[in-house]
């Protein structure tokens, strides 16, 4: 006797998630020192695809971008906030050149962190950013 059934019965179907966040930025340096500042701050959870994409589209030399993660919070003065490490110690940024990078990783938050060298006068820089997580 046939053994009649459903295809897809005791199975789950699971779909694919993402998330995207491009934003455009102007930061400025410093005359003192380099300057430092995290943006473009995305939740991750359950998207262990990322990827990164950075443009300057500013002539200005020696701005370094680095791909920040954080798993946890912190607490500081008081607020909670996300405990920042990098992916690496950063890249070189060429003006209108596009940079990118891409890894697995289960975290939390995804950031994009850009340093502007010191320069006199102060240094204005306007950067592109994409951050995507995939499943």
């Amino acid at each position: 006797m046939p053994i009649d059934r459903v295809n897809l019965s005791g199975h789950t179907s699971i779909s694919m998630g993402s998330v995207v966040l491009q934003r455009k930025y102007t930061l400025t340096g410093s005359t003192t020192a380099a300057t430092s500042t995290t943006i473009n701050e995305i939740n991750v959870i359950g998207l262990p695809s990322l990827m990164y994409w950075i443009q300057l589209t500013t002539a200005v030399p020696n701005v370094v971008w680095t791909p920040m993660f954080s798993v946890q919070n912190i607490t500081s003065g008081g607020a909670s906030a996300p405990n920042w490490l990098a992916f690496n110690n950063g890249i070189v940024v060429a003006p209108s050149a596009v940079s990118t990078f891409t890894i697995r990783a289960a975290v939390a938050l995804a950031a994009i962190r850009v340093t502007i060298p010191s320069a006199t006068p102060a240094s204005s820089v306007e950067v592109t950013v994409v951050i995507t997580g995939g499943a």
